[in-house]
């Protein structure tokens, strides 16, 4: 006696965006298995006309059958993979792509299965099929196109009573290995249905799905931008293991494929900084920063600039866009991020037609919101001496005397 099982629960693929659809999905299923469970008959609806009959089949019911479920444990394990290789495949192919892989999945799945039953098991072909399984191994499917290169973590279970071994564990193995793995399985159980065995859970399914996803992962281009990705990939495996020179490289070729991802260029920026190579490393910094005003994530782009100023102590960017930055950390009331930012700006751009008002908005800052008088009198008095020409030394003449009638 023996059994072996495993499952995904985990990756080391970064999500960018939030899953609606994966979500989405998810609650529905809920929702359809509890009505299935608990009142599959209504005014309204039937559930029962969900399932999928091989001998009488349809695109409808093709569909319809993945959302129901036999019992909670066929539920979770379906989630499970759907959330887990969903959430990817929804991010990087978008969500009109990941729900037609699911769709196509779905269906492909229930044909593969009719045309087998017929051929292998016709005694079977009026028993119905229900869950999602086709639809998450056509999710499988595209996921090895899309992610060859990755990891999948899993938690796994050997049992051989007869021999004494009882293990279970977690660990990351490769997607290739892990699905090869899956697959065989599969293949193995589909046999022995079909052979010796009755039909309980039907994984033909599986394989028409699983040849779908791959299919329609590759009309989708996603081998090219697994190419592209796989660099992306080496590059976080080697800085992990400290190897910055392989690491580096590895962001310029993947940056030179895709030279719009500002999160790498950010990335990339860490590995120069390792190296003490600090010019391409303000190179990048910069780089990143640009792109995530131009793709309107501000806060991403304030979050890199003050960590380029932590690490670079000459750090500074282009006038308009160094203030641009400053005034909306204030304007957010980001106060530590913008004070920093205003003082990098003094020391770097002392003659710049914009630096007077600088002092006023870094003294007002310092008085208002920390308390630091002294400081903001500085200011003042640096902007009257250095600048006695600039038509804010009024202002700054009459701060002075406010605060000093304050003090005294």
């Amino acid at each position: 006696m023996y059994f072996f099982y495993f499952f995904p629960i985990g990756l080391d693929i970064n999500v960018r965006k939030r899953a609606n659809i994966t979500y989405f999905l998810t609650l529905f299923m809920i929702i359809c298995f509890l009505f299935f469970k608990y009142a599959p008959f209504g005014r309204w609806w039937n559930f029962y006309a969900m399932i999928f009959d091989p001998s009488n089949p349809s695109i409808k019911t093709a569909i319809t059958h993945a959302f129901l479920h036999a019992g909670f444990i066929h539920l979770a394990v379906n989630i499970l993979y759907l959330v887990v290789f969903g959430r990817v495949i929804e991010d990087r192919f978008g969500p009109l792509r990941f729900y037609l892989i699911f769709v196509f999945s779905s269906i492909a799945g229930a044909y593969t299965h009719k045309f087998l039953t017929e051929i292998f098991a016709p005694q079977n072909i009026y028993a119905g099929v229900i869950g999602a399984s086709g639809a998450t191994s056509g999710l499988l499917g595209a996921f090895l196109v899309r992610f060859y290169y990755s990891r999948i973590r899993i938690a796994y279970w050997v049992f051989m009573p007869f021999q004494g071994v009882n293990r279970a564990g977690k660990v990351y193995v490769t997607s290739i290995l892990a699905i090869l793995l899956w697959f065989v399985l599969q293949l193995s159980r589909s046999f022995l249905q079909f052979g010796i065995s009755g039909i309980n859970v039907a994984y033909s399914v599986h394989l028409g799905s699983f040849a779908a996803g791959v299919i329609m992962a590759f009309l989708f281009g996603a081998h090219g931008e697994a190419r592209a990705e796989r660099h992306l990939s080496k590059a976080r495996m080697y800085f992990e293991k400290s190897n910055w020179f392989a690491s580096q490289g590895e962001y310029i070729n993947y940056l030179h494929e895709r030279p719009e991802d500002f999160d790498a260029h950010l990335q990339a920026a860490r590995t120069f900084l390792c190296t003490k190579d600090r010019l391409q490393a303000r190179a990048l910094y910069r780089r990143a920063i640009e792109l995530a005003i131009k793709q309107r994530r501000r806060d991403w782009a304030e979050e890199a600039f003050l960590e380029a100023m932590r690490q670079l102590g000459d750090f500074v960017l282009p006038e308009d866009l160094h203030l641009n930055l400053a005034y909306g950390m204030e304007r957010a009331l980001k106060f530590n991020g913008a004070v920093k930012a205003y003082r990098r700006f003094l020391e770097m751009y002392p003659q710049s037609t914009e630096t007077p008002f600088v002092h006023l908005r870094l003294a007002n800052i310092l008085e208002s919101r920390f308390s630091r008088k002294e400081e903001a009198l500085k200011l003042y008095r640096n902007l009257i001496e250095n600048y006695p020409d600039d038509p804010w030394v009024d202002f700054a003449k009459a701060e002075i005397v406010r605060l000093n009638s304050v003090t005294a």
